[in-house]
């Protein structure tokens, strides 16, 4: 129980030399009594410390402020031809003489034996006497600083990398606002004008999400497609490896272009453009010429075999040629340029010479099938005017056009639902819906058809990369009922070519985004996503609240971000404890040494009180010593932490590097944590420094003259 009791048993009081009543040495410190001491001395002292601590900073900033200039002074006169009287003047005369005046301010007369100044000075010149030793704590308070730098700042590296992956800064002041699943409410314009009242809204970008049936060198495809304006794309995380965004912001269709709410203006007439989708066939051996263009000029690529079996193709816009007018001039471009219409299709090659019939691949003796290297048959999308009276066309239907989606076979297609909450799905094969059901509308005159792509739609397409911008592919869009006014209809554009303007990063799913006015176009009323932008960061769960309040679901980053925020500031919770278990190791060598020193110089602490020197002042003379260490340890371990993370940073990037990535960050100390391990430092010195400190002052001058 002895041990938990603070006593302090004293030796019969003795004058000192200058009258003052000294006490004596503690012959028992209990634990107890060992933080009573330190409550006690802040209690008391907590504001002649914290001046003396701003003093002693102030102190070591100057000192290392005048070294830099004195060795800058020193080297610039060494390579001169004269010598001033910097370099014949120690540094620590130099220094008082233009450090006396600005440390006037902190010298007292208080009745105090000795200043503030030289007191520092003295706890300085302590250590430099102990080199080894001092070097030594130093080091170790520098290795447990660094640790607890180095764990921390790889958390909050990996956290601003985490982040900087999933969200960018305008992110965080935005908000996805989607349908209620299985809810009555709409997006309309009327919703995006209340969105616009909400108070701190910013702007507001509506999306359509649709399916396009993308078909390119005769192979459909089924995918994601969305309608937006370039503001929408800009306000992403969406950025362009290859190309430029378009530049479409238009949200509106012109009454003109509207009848009963679908779009019903003819496409325009633009060489090379598809006017729809076509099925042909002759009444028994046909030969057209194939061109590599649809222009008369254009080169001749062999010739093409239509029988009475049907086949499928495109009609396209191309040069004029002599036949019927509703084929061979069939309108006109912008510039009045008389325009006829081609078929695109692939067919298998023949060329014109004579042959024998024995052969197979000799047609009526003037035809030879071309093939390849591999002896397969060539076969080329190319171009054939309708000039031949024995030619039938017909538009096909919906249910040949799935079929030929799915590459022959049943008769069947994707089944294209709305998921309830805007986005669309393709859930797989399902039954075709009744041809009369669906209605075949073409784009509207505003409709830009370019298009914005994934990486993974050109792998779907085997389209390489660095040409892709520029290319073209043909496409329909599939409209599910709950985009339009009337949930019965159900609607599909007519194909359309589409030229790629740049290409996204997307690798997982082949999508791509079109003008928000294509899709308006085709008689859309309602939208499927609205994203919100807020005016800043702060106010946007207010916004959340107000849209929630209308009967709406918003999703933001924000709530990833914070999640992340989250987890990673309980990892450097851990993170942090593990590197004090370091640094506790450290406090307890400065602790050592502080008292070790204190033994040493015990008959010097009494002759020094013995000359005058105060009780308080011997005191604030071992906290200084205790504060200085721990100060440059401190500085220094933010060194060994920060050059440490920034190492393994380099060696993490130089491996990502290797592996195809590019470079990594995985080290960062924000400011706040850099002031925050300088205080931290100079704590722990003054919470080691405590138990010498006080128990100098408990040393009976007398004593310590004869203490051996």
């Amino acid at each position: 129980m002895a041990f938990w009791n603070f006593k302090k048993k004293t030796e019969p009081l003795v004058p000192n030399s200058v009258g003052e009543t000294a006490a004596a040495i503690p012959k028992h410190w209990g634990l107890k009594g060992f933080f009573y001491s330190m409550v006690n001395f802040f209690r008391h002292s907590f504001v002649r410390i914290a001046m003396f601590i701003l003093l002693i900073l102030t102190y070591l900033l100057a000192k290392i402020t005048f070294h830099i200039w004195y060795w800058r002074v020193l080297w610039r006169e060494k390579h001169s031809s004269h010598e001033t009287l910097v370099a014949t003047m120690p540094s620590e005369i130099l220094f008082s003489r233009y450090s006396g005046r600005f440390f006037k301010f902190f010298h007292t007369s208080n009745g105090e034996s000795i200043d503030k100044i030289s007191l520092i000075e003295i706890a300085i010149r302590n250590m430099k006497a102990k080199k080894t030793r001092t070097a030594v704590t130093i080091g170790g308070m520098a290795i447990g600083i660094g640790s607890i730098v180095f764990l921390v700042s790889i958390g909050y590296g990996l956290q601003r990398l985490v982040i900087s992956q999933v969200a960018e800064l305008e992110e965080m002041q935005q908000v996805d606002v989607a349908l209620q699943p299985g809810g009555k409410i709409k997006i309309s314009d009327a919703t995006l004008n209340d969105f616009e009242q909400i108070p701190n809204v910013q702007s507001v970008a509506p999306l359509i999400a649709v399916v396009g049936r993308v078909n390119y060198q005769n192979s459909v495809s089924d995918m994601a497609v969305y309608g937006v304006t370039n503001d929408y794309l800009k306000q992403s995380a969406i950025r362009p490896v290859r190309g430029d965004f378009f530049e479409s912001n238009e949200r509106v269709v012109s009454a003109v272009e509207e009848q009963g709410g679908l779009a019903v203006k003819d496409v325009p007439k633009k060489m090379g453009a598809t006017i729809g989708d076509i099925a042909f066939s002759g009444n028994g051996l046909n030969w057209v010429r194939l061109r590599e263009t649809p222009e008369a000029d254009a080169p001749l690529v062999g010739f093409g075999k239509i029988e009475t079996t049907e086949q499928f193709g495109a009609m396209v816009w191309g040069g004029s040629y002599t036949a019927k007018d509703e084929f061979g001039n069939a309108g006109t471009d912008a510039d009045g340029k008389a325009l006829g219409k081609w078929i695109r299709s692939s067919l298998p090659l023949f060329e014109e010479v004579s042959c024998s019939e024995t052969d197979t691949d000799c047609v009526a003796g003037k035809y030879l099938l071309l093939r390849d290297d591999n002896s397969e048959p060539i076969t080329k999308q190319s171009y054939f005017a309708v000039t031949d009276d024995w030619l039938t066309l017909r538009e096909p239907t919906n249910k040949e056009l799935s079929e030929l989606a799915q590459g022959g076979g049943a008769l069947s297609t994707l089944n294209i639902t709305d998921s309830g909450d805007g986005w669309v799905e393709v859930e797989g094969e399902g039954e075709v819906t009744a041809e009369e059901s669906v209605e075949r509308v073409p784009l509207s005159s505003s409709a830009k058809q370019e298009a914005v792509v994934s990486r993974a739609m050109l792998r779907v397409l085997s389209i390489d990369e660095a040409t892709a911008v520029g290319q073209t592919f043909n496409t329909s869009f599939v409209i599910t009922s709950s985009l339009l006014l009337d949930s019965q209809k159900k609607v599909e554009s007519v194909s359309a070519d589409y030229t790629i303007v740049a290409v996204i990063p997307e690798d997982k799913s082949p999508i791509f985004y079109v003008p928000f006015i294509d899709l308006r176009g085709l008689g859309i009323e309602y939208y499927s996503q609205v994203k919100i932008t807020a005016s800043n960061q702060e106010v946007l769960p207010d916004v959340r609240k107000q849209v929630e309040g209308m009967g709406y679901v918003t999703t933001s980053v924000a709530d990833t971000v914070s999640q992340i925020n989250s987890f990673f500031a309980s990892a450097r919770i851990i993170l942090g404890l593990l590197g004090m278990v370091a640094l506790g190791v450290a406090a307890l060598g400065m602790f050592n040494t502080l008292t070790v020193s204190l033994l040493e110089r015990t008959r010097e602490v009494g002759l020094m009180k013995a000359i005058g020197m105060k009780s308080v002042e011997v005191q604030e003379l071992f906290l200084t010593e205790s504060m200085v260490m721990a100060f440059f340890g401190g500085i220094l371990g933010l060194l060994v932490g920060l050059v440490g993370g920034k190492a393994l940073g380099a060696g993490l990037s130089l491996l990502a590097i290797f592996k195809g990535a590019g470079a990594i960050d995985v080290s960062y100390i924000p400011p706040s944590f850099i002031i925050a391990i300088l205080i931290f430092s100079l704590v722990v010195g003054i919470v080691t420094g405590i138990y010498p400190a006080r128990r100098a002052t408990s040393i009976s001058a007398l004593n310590a003259l004869r203490y051996e």
